[in-house]
């Protein structure tokens, strides 16, 4: 409370401010996470949520609404039985790619680099998100603004395709597609958000998906 008329009389009197962290104690290693560009990613927040957590000393966490999952790959580093859900399709591909997955990174590499090696194709997503980078902007001939450019939603194309035909399990296919999805999260033209399509392309989209 002493703290809280400090700042209001600070706000009105015009002096600056002092800055309140809300969480005083937090000494605390967060382990690493993966994530795609996302506006409501929790990153910066897993030191609280991480020191949190530690003081109830749960055996078992419910991530409610895990987006990106990186709160769910946090916990589960820690030692917790995570539930990981979310509306989201990718958000449910990503939780079995980061909770379910047992195989080491070396049984990927040969899925991989066959992925890579496919020549491209044109296919839906081409015809609805792919983009001409000598049109001078992402704006398509439909008049929409495309999240890249056609040379990486061919490649696009062909992976995911691929992957439906490789007959591998959920759990290789949820890697796969985890994969797939960082790799387009590396050559797109947007700011992090589904709506937030550049006008004109981004440097990073002329690179080719890998």
């Amino acid at each position: 409370e002493e703290r809280y008329r400090r700042t209001e009389k600070a706000f009105n009197t015009g002096v600056s401010m002092e800055t309140l962290a809300l969480f005083d104690d937090i000494v605390i290693d967060t382990p690493s996470t993966e994530g795609i560009k996302y506006a409501g990613s929790k990153q910066k927040l897993l030191p609280h949520i991480l020191s949190l957590t530690r003081k109830v000393k749960p055996r078992t966490v419910i991530d409610g609404f895990s987006g990106t999952t990186r709160v769910s790959q946090a916990l589960a580093q820690f030692g917790y039985e995570v539930i990981s859900n979310d509306l989201s399709v990718w958000s449910e591909v990503f939780a079995t790619c980061y909770l379910l997955n047992e195989h080491p990174r070396s049984h990927y590499r040969p899925l991989i680099d066959h992925l890579n090696s496919l020549p491209p194709v044109d296919g839906w997503f081409t015809e609805n998100y792919g983009g001409d980078p000598n049109d001078g902007t992402s704006v398509g001939s439909d008049g929409l603004k495309k999240p890249w450019q056609r040379h990486n939603t061919r490649r696009l194309d062909a992976i995911r395709n691929e992957i439906d035909r490789l007959g591998v399990s959920s759990v290789e296919k949820a890697v796969l597609l985890t994969r797939l999805i960082y790799a387009l999260d590396e050559v797109d033209s947007t700011l992090g958000h589904f709506a937030s399509y550049l006008n004109d392309w981004s440097p990073r989209s002329y690179k080719d998906m890998y």
